[in-house]
């Protein structure tokens, strides 16, 4: 069983299934978490010890997550092992690495399963850093300081009540900053990562003495999403100016992350 499940996910990255199969296989992705990994892990073996051929199809969309893995694997100490990976492929006589088990046997695979280990244990840490650092609870408020009925006060009543698609209904000309931020941030409940990236985007562009914040929630938006380097990338925006939003959080969160 476990080797047609490590035969179909080497055809399915190698483009070999027929439309029949690879509709099948993709509707599997859809809906098992584990089987997805697996594929990304593989696709990134391939890309850091042996061969670079395969491709990432288009339903296969974590090309960070793939990078991240990759990265880790290109990292000196697994170089140190990539030969002896290699000649032992040789020795076996296989032309490709046909399955991840031929890698776990020997030291090298145990250095390479503690690395591996340690790359998903920092996966998982992110969902902890999310959890801590996403202050959604509080976002900006006009209702709690009495002022007269605005857009934005109704769209806070709203996400008080999680009304996330009235929000989004109801936001879709906004150029408020303070209407930005409810509208990215419902995407954001919603899984709707890329229209979430959009809003934040807005509100950068916007000009106004809240677009930093824009920033920040980007960076919790990634972070959500386990891109470790484009959360990064984003809190660097905000560590090099003291005067943005959250800067001594992100401080503290780049430091964790790094």
């Amino acid at each position: 069983m476990e080797d047609k499940r490590q035969d179909n996910i080497e055809r399915y990255i190698r483009k070999e299934m027929n439309a029949q199969e690879h509709s099948l296989f993709e509707k599997q992705l859809n809906e098992d978490k584990a089987l997805k990994e697996d594929v990304l892990l593989q696709i990134a073996l391939h890309d850091a010890f042996y061969d670079k051929s395969v491709t990432v199809t288009k339903n296969i969309d974590s090309i960070e997550e793939i990078n991240e893995v990759t990265s880790v694997l290109k990292s000196d100490e697994m170089q140190k092992i990539s030969s002896t990976i290699k000649n032992t492929i040789k020795r076996e006589k296989q032309p490709k690495i046909r399955y991840i088990r031929y890698l776990t046997s020997g030291i090298a695979a145990a250095i390479l399963i503690g690395v591996l280990l340690t790359f998903y244990f920092s996966q998982d840490s992110t969902t902890t850093l999310y959890e801590e650092y996403a202050d959604w609870n509080n976002l900006p408020s006009l209702v709690e300081k009495g002022e007269a009925e605005s857009l934005l006060n109704s769209v806070e009543l709203l996400y008080r009540d999680n009304a996330y698609k009235k929000i989004i209904e109801l936001t879709q000309d906004t150029s408020d900053p303070y209407v930005l931020i409810y509208r990215g941030v419902s995407f954001i409940k919603l899984n709707d990562f890329t229209k979430a990236e959009q809003s934040f985007d807005q509100l950068i562009n916007s000009n106004s003495l809240e677009s930093s914040r824009g920033y920040w929630y980007k960076s919790l938006l990634y972070l959500k999403q386990g891109k470790i380097n484009k959360t990064k990338e984003h809190l660097e925006f905000i560590i090099k100016n003291d005067t943005y939003y959250n800067y001594k959080k992100a401080l503290v969160l780049y430091e964790k992350i790094k």
